[in-house]
């Protein structure tokens, strides 16, 4: 077996450690052309991207790894007819990121941003008595869109701020219906939109969810309520949204996925909207980091060897995406 591990970062030689004899490993960057290169004879690639051309053309490809639990940047309609590829994703970072979907709804909740700027200045406007006064979480109603492995570690978190709990899913069902106090399809999803305080975003980016958090969604929701989205950007309309928060008809957003990135992970002089969402104080902004923390980087490249090395035993590998529905 040979495997394809595009990654710049050191922990990819985690990897290796773990498949030991049982397969050759290749590594390359993260570009496409690299990809291309040196993907062409490989049995496995471990990426969170895959280009489609290798898709299509890789005639020994066998399996597809991804870091992440993200699965956008692999194109399913490429290999929908191949029944020899699979594509697994990774969960590790579902409680780290449901940690920092809850931080995000307390810092927009808190006016954690605004105080901490302002008393930087000396200014103490934002002290006991002034504006903005903080929004209670407890016995308040949080609705969850999406019940899988974040949205359910998120519900098990707001627990323990005697929050009430509703949630939605594509089919209405979920393995983790116990979290909840009422479970339901996407498209019967008005009511609980209406009588939220929170809602947070935790469902995979598809043909079906993009742009989901649309006008007509947000005019269902209450003026003092708040949205975090730790999921993808375009699920949500971005000039729906802003209209939104700058002309007060929700309370805010704490917003940790975005629509536009840098061509540079990491780099400079890249606003994440073409909307000035920057120039408003009832949003925190995060720039695509609800996942990493100071174990998680190790834990993707940890599951990914350990997820490959199983089906190179002939196994069954852990999470499998269905390449129908792209989770």
């Amino acid at each position: 077996m040979k495997v394809l591990v595009a990654s710049n970062h050191e922990y990819a030689g985690i990897i290796q450690d773990i498949l030991g004899d049982a397969a050759e490993v290749v590594l390359s960057d993260t570009t496409t052309d690299s990809i291309l290169e040196k993907g062409r004879d490989v049995d496995i690639i471990a990426s969170n991207r895959v280009p489609r051309e290798l898709l299509e053309t890789g005639s020994r490809l066998k399996m597809v790894q991804t870091f992440a639990a993200g699965v956008e940047n692999i194109d399913f309609s490429a290999i929908k007819d191949q029944e020899n590829i699979i594509v697994c994703n990774s969960h590790i970072n579902a409680a780290e990121v449901a940690e920092y979907a809850i931080t995000l709804l307390f810092a927009v909740a808190k006016n954690i941003i605004p105080s901490d700027r302002e008393l930087r200045k000396g200014d103490w406007k934002y002290a006991f008595g002034g504006p903005s006064p903080n929004i209670e979480i407890r016995n308040k109603t949080c609705l969850i869109l999406g019940l899988g492995s974040i949205g359910s570690e998120i519900a098990k978190r707001l627990k323990g701020f005697d929050v009430r709990i509703t949630a939605a899913t594509r089919s209405g069902n979920s393995k983790h219906a116990n979290l909840v106090d009422r479970l339901v399809k996407i498209d019967e999803v008005q009511p609980l939109v209406e009588e939220s305080d929170f809602i947070i975003l935790s469902l995979p980016l598809t043909p079906e969810s993009e742009g989901l958090v649309n006008g007509e969604f947000i005019s269902w929701m209450k003026s003092d309520s708040i949205i975090v989205n730790i999921s993808r950007g375009r699920i949500v309309d971005e000039d729906a949204l802003f209209d939104a928060l700058i002309n007060n008809r929700i309370r805010g957003a704490g917003l940790d996925v975005w629509w536009r990135y840098p061509k540079k992970w990491r780099g400079k002089g890249s606003p994440p909207s073409d909307i000035p969402f920057q120039e408003l104080d009832n949003l925190v902004a995060s720039p695509h980091r609800a996942g990493y923390s100071e174990n998680t980087e190790r834990e993707y490249f940890q599951f990914a060897g350990e997820n490959i090395l199983r089906f190179i035993q002939g196994e069954t590998p852990l999470n499998i995406v269905d390449s129908s529905r792209g989770y």
